[in-house]
């Protein structure tokens, strides 16, 4: 999981973002999103943390499914100048958002969230 130190305590929305990708797609996919889009995101202040999950199995029509659950300050954050220009900037969008399909957005409040210390 990609933080910054303010940690999840100061998260007090959700965003998540659901897409199916091909399989030959996968490799260039995950390579832009943890070099570039991940990192552009987590310079937008009020972002203070990005997970991201793949589904066990491809879906019935084959397609790859990613989510990625960012963790925020505050509700309106998707919409703002800052983290379009953050979304827009290196090869996301010119790149993968052409080759992404069935983009799902989910976005409200986190009600209840513990960590495990890994240390204890």
């Amino acid at each position: 999981m990609a933080t910054k130190s303010t940690g999840l305590n100061a998260a007090r929305y959700f965003y998540m973002v659901t897409f199916e990708i091909a399989p030959e797609d996968e490799a260039e996919f995950n390579e832009i999103y943890d070099t570039e889009h991940i990192p552009n995101l987590l310079r937008v202040d009020g972002v203070h943390g990005i997970i991201r999950f793949k589904d066990a199995a491809p879906n019935a029509a084959g397609w790859l499914v990613y989510s990625a659950l960012y963790l925020l300050a505050r509700p309106d954050l998707p919409d703002t100048p800052e983290w379009k220009t953050a979304s827009d900037t290196g090869r996301w969008a010119p790149v993968m958002r052409p080759r992404l399909k069935s983009r799902q957005r989910r976005l409200g409040p986190i009600v209840a969230a513990e960590l495990v210390n890994a240390a204890g």
